[in-house]
């Protein structure tokens, strides 16, 4: 039936299929990220308590049906060096390892972290830059709305916490590891909203949650965040000064535009900001509202700090004895032994002494080669590609927090590189 309408025009209020599908591509990428971020949440719903090892997670599931119809395409983007050099490496030392010491579940992680990057990859080239960046700022966002709303529904528990702080407050979260990785993925996720007008405000709120939690990782990683943005700023000002952009004269056409957005800006701001202290105001009838600045001023002397203070002092020691590494999943185990102690933990909370303890020395410069790549990559581009902001950023709070082998982390460094090689395949 004709409709009236010329061949090759879309009919007013349907989007063309290219428009379409860059929608689907973008709504099913954002649902990705967001399961990634909230990787505590199982297929069923539930919530696990912590990283539960082999328990199928709803990112598992997400990314196993994309990678499926993936391969349907017959093809897939050609890996970085690093990449290979890093998964090569790792793997095989910890195979190594394995023929000596006790073989562990959590070996299976190197090879999930490899598959959630190539499939990642092939994600990013199957969009674009525009679209992956816009998938991540939704998932940003929804994810910081979630806990914010779970936050909510917890009220009863905070103030318990806060009439009597110590450690974390007794409260269910999304992201494996506790509050104190959901406080540092909400940190970093905001990396991605860097150069628009909802950056500030999703900082602040992290910084605000983190402070919640008694989380100094996620206020350090906040920090970390807003030092992102002004290397951003740089970025843009010198590009814009170097194409001489900023002399065009059509530069005037948005003065009303920015002034606009900086108004947007400087009311989100000062809603945050009074939000905070009416907060604060709030719980001082019912605690000390200031734990968290004691947690910093007292770092070395509380649970906290010395629980990092004992896995680093003891992870030095394993090393020392086994500077091949002793295989993913064996550096707490054999640092209980070393130590004759027993930690709560199930990682070393630094990534690079992680590596060296695990997949030793070939392990850790393995590690080094891939971050010193991704912060060559993150310079060249003049601090504009927020996917490698988030990479870097994740690189240096590894310090302090992570495993190294976060799906999260994977995922969006597998999106960079099929968004800038998305024209090179095998």
């Amino acid at each position: 039936m004709n409709l009236g309408v010329a061949p090759g025009v879309t009919p007013l209020g349907m989007a063309s299929p290219a428009a379409l599908r860059a929608r689907v591509v973008t709504g099913i990428i954002a649902a990705i990220v967001l399961a990634s971020l909230a990787n505590a949440v199982t297929v069923t719903g539930a919530l696990v308590a912590d990283d539960a090892g082999a328990t199928p997670k709803l990112y598992h599931a997400a990314l196993a049906l994309a990678g499926a119809l993936l391969l349907l395409r017959g093809r897939i983007v050609r890996p970085r060096a690093e990449l290979l050099l890093y998964f090569g490496v790792t793997i095989a030392a910890t195979l190594v390892a394995y023929m000596v010491l006790e073989p562990r579940v959590a070996g299976l992680k190197l090879l999930v972290a490899l598959a959630i990057a190539l499939i990642g990859a092939e994600l990013g080239r199957v969009a674009n830059g525009q679209s992956v960046l816009r998938a991540s700022r939704i998932a940003s966002v929804a994810f910081l709305i979630i806990v914010s709303v779970k936050n909510v529904q917890h009220a009863s528990a905070f103030v318990s916490y806060l009439a009597n702080p110590f450690g974390h407050p007794d409260v269910p979260a999304l992201a494996g590891g506790g509050l104190n990785l959901e406080a540092t993925w909400l940190a970093l996720s905001a990396s991605f909203l860097i150069g628009t007008v909802l950056f500030v405000p999703c900082v602040l709120a992290a910084a605000a949650t983190s402070a919640l939690y008694a989380s100094r990782a996620g206020v350090v990683v906040a920090a970390l965040a807003a030092c992102a943005a002004l290397a951003h700023a740089w970025g843009a000002w010198r590009l814009a000064r170097l194409s001489g952009a900023a002399a065009q004269p059509v530069a005037r056409t948005s003065r009303m535009r920015r002034g606009l957005r900086r108004a947007f800006v400087l009311v989100l701001a000062g809603g945050t900001v009074f939000a905070l202290g009416a907060a604060i105001v709030t719980v001082r009838q019912f605690g000390d509202p200031a734990y968290v600045a004691q947690r910093f001023s007292t770092i070395g002397e509380e649970p906290g700090s010395m629980g990092r203070m004992t896995l680093w002092r003891g992870g030095l020691r394993v090393f020392a004895e086994y500077p091949l590494g002793v295989g993913i999943g064996n550096a707490v185990p054999l640092l209980r032994r070393t130590l004759g102690v027993d930690v709560p933990e199930d990682n070393l909370h630094n990534i690079y002494l992680q590596h060296a303890v695990e997949t030793g020395l070939p392990g850790l410069l393995a590690l080094l080669v891939f971050a010193a790549m991704a912060a060559r990559r993150l310079i060249a581009s003049r601090f504009r590609d927020h996917l490698l902001v988030f990479v870097c950023l994740y690189l240096v709070a590894g310090v302090i927090q992570f495993t190294g082998v976060d799906a999260v982390l994977w995922l969006i460094y597998g999106l960079q590189t099929g968004v800038s090689r998305g024209g090179e395949s095998v």
